[in-house]
């Protein structure tokens, strides 16, 4: 497995003196850090974890081009396309494993009902981490925002659920089951 210089990347959407720099990368090192543990609990290998790293740092790539003031964002797009926007950038390098966690990433995933009900601006399929590696990472992303306010404090697991149960019974039933999984 070739290494991903995931910085080159990232420095190539964000650059470095920008604020969305500045608050893209606290978020997906926190993130990515999380999972990183989890793996390590779960006994991973050395190449998932690679991979997790990997997919963690760059598994919000797709913000760059959305339109989101407080993430000093000003694309054209709305919030949720950063999923499918993420995906196409690192399709576009090549990374296809790693598209899938940008494009799945969302919660514990969004399903083709969320985006009639919401009339989200994505293709109508459902987005939902489905390897262990890309559940590791969406289960990690949970508990940290982007938002500077938030920004470095990790969500406590009440707070967490609280937010996931926002969408519904069927979706505390899958982070119930994550949290069981990954461990609290």
């Amino acid at each position: 497995m070739q290494l991903v210089d995931y910085f080159k990347i990232i420095q190539k959407y964000f650059p470095v003196d920008s604020i969305a720099y500045s608050i893209y990368v606290p978020h997906v090192v926190l993130v990515t850090a999380k999972a990183l543990e989890i793996a390590r609990r779960l006994g991973l290998s050395e190449e998932q974890m690679r991979f997790i790293e990997e997919a963690g740092m760059l598994h919000d790539v797709g913000i760059c081009r959305v339109n989101n003031p407080k993430l000093s964002c000003f694309g054209e797009l709305p919030y949720i396309c950063h999923i499918v926007e993420g995906k196409k950038i690192l399709e576009a390098e090549g990374l296809l494993k790693h598209a899938r966690v940008a494009e799945s990433h969302t919660g514990v995933g969004i399903f083709k009902s969320d985006i009639l009900v919401n009339k989200f601006l994505i293709p109508l399929k459902d987005y939902i981490p489905e390897t262990l590696e890309e559940k590791i990472i969406s289960w990690a992303d949970i508990f940290f925002k982007k938002t500077p306010p938030k920004l470095w404090r990790e969500q406590t697991m009440e707070e967490a659920r609280e937010e996931i149960g926002q969408y519904g019974e069927d979706r505390l039933r899958i982070f119930d089951e994550w949290r069981d999984l990954f461990g609290e």
